[in-house]
């Protein structure tokens, strides 16, 4: 409770630094940032993230004040996509895209309508969800980076890192040994065929980096976008890989299709995805080791994983369209 009165100070604080009349103040959740919901006089509904992450793990590069701009660039940048709904940036009083309070980077964004899905399980859903990935892949590929733009990127380092901590676990007897070894060796599969691909104008690029559904919303047919945080320079196969972890097999093809009918998917896609999947899932635990709740639940989602995805792919055998989502 000290900690969640310490956090809703400091966005007191930032928020008296914006041409906002707030109404009220409300806590959403803290994760990689702290989140509030800011309502103003006129109804308008706003969110402003405190960039202090709940996770002992997240490199500091994340939350580097000029990286924290530089995702603002890009925020402006996407507003002006036809067909895409993201949250744009909001500068404060002095003109600046981001606020500091208390030592802690802060930003305001505009708030997203939509609904939240647990999974990406419908049809619809995942072809709006292809859509929304495409325009945003479409955009970044044609956008010229600006100097001074930085952000992280998503090569081997933190799947790495992953790797060794998982070692280290499994010796302290806090990871089931047998089917953690077994996805440490899909991971380093997967990390070979990363590092033999090419990094060329139509592969590589921005990327939003955490497509997950707690970060998109769904108005009407139209998937949109939210917290782009994680954003950095990553292959596109990267994201696909990644959402694709929290669609029901049965409509991934689906979401392709959808993608691909905006951005020409590769050969080989499905293979090459299959590893991104791998890879996205072991970068992500980079993060989720550091989470305080671990230990809870991240040895099941190993046994899945291991049991499920990581063992077809060390057999060779495709798993992108079938089997059981790693949520059942």
């Amino acid at each position: 409770m000290q900690l969640r009165d310490e956090l809703r100070r400091t966005a007191e604080e930032a928020l008296a630094q914006y041409p906002v009349a707030c109404e009220s103040l409300e806590f959403i959740s803290r994760s990689a940032s702290a989140v509030y919901r800011v309502t103003d006089a006129a109804g308008g509904r706003y969110v402003l993230r405190l960039h202090v992450s709940a996770s002992g793990t997240l490199e500091e590069y994340w939350t580097a004040p000029e990286a924290i701009r530089s995702e603002m660039v890009w925020l402006e940048a996407l507003g002006r996509e036809p067909g895409l709904t993201a949250p744009a940036p909001v500068k404060n009083s002095r003109g600046e895209w981001v606020t500091f309070a208390d030592g802690a980077a802060c930003t305001l964004l505009t708030w997203v309508d939509g609904e939240q899905r647990p999974h990406i399980a419908d049809v619809g859903d995942a072809e709006a969800v292809g859509d929304m990935i495409g325009r945003l892949h479409r955009h970044s590929a044609a956008w010229s980076v600006p100097e001074g733009f930085v952000r992280p990127v998503f090569d081997d380092t933190r799947i790495v890192q992953t790797l060794a901590r998982l070692e280290a676990h499994i010796r302290e007897g806090r990871l089931p040994g047998d089917e953690t070894a077994l996805l440490q060796r899909a991971g380093l599969k997967a990390v070979c065929m990363m590092n033999a691909l090419d990094r060329t104008a139509e592969s590589w690029g921005l990327i939003h980096g955490d497509l997950n559904p707690d970060n998109i919303v769904f108005h009407g047919a139209e998937a949109r976008p939210i917290d782009f945080g994680a954003c950095g320079f990553g292959y596109y196969l990267y994201e696909l890989g990644w959402t694709l972890c929290h669609v029901t097999p049965s409509v991934r093809e689906r979401l392709l299709r959808s993608y691909a009918r905006l951005r020409e998917l590769p050969d080989r896609h499905v293979e090459l995805l299959e590893g991104f999947y791998i890879a996205s899932q072991l970068d992500t635990m980079s993060f989720w080791l550091g989470l305080p709740d671990w230990q809870e639940w991240l040895p099941e989602h190993i046994r899945k994983l291991a049991d499920r995805e990581a063992s077809a792919y060390l057999r060779g055998e495709s798993f992108l369209f079938s089997g059981a989502p790693y949520w059942e």
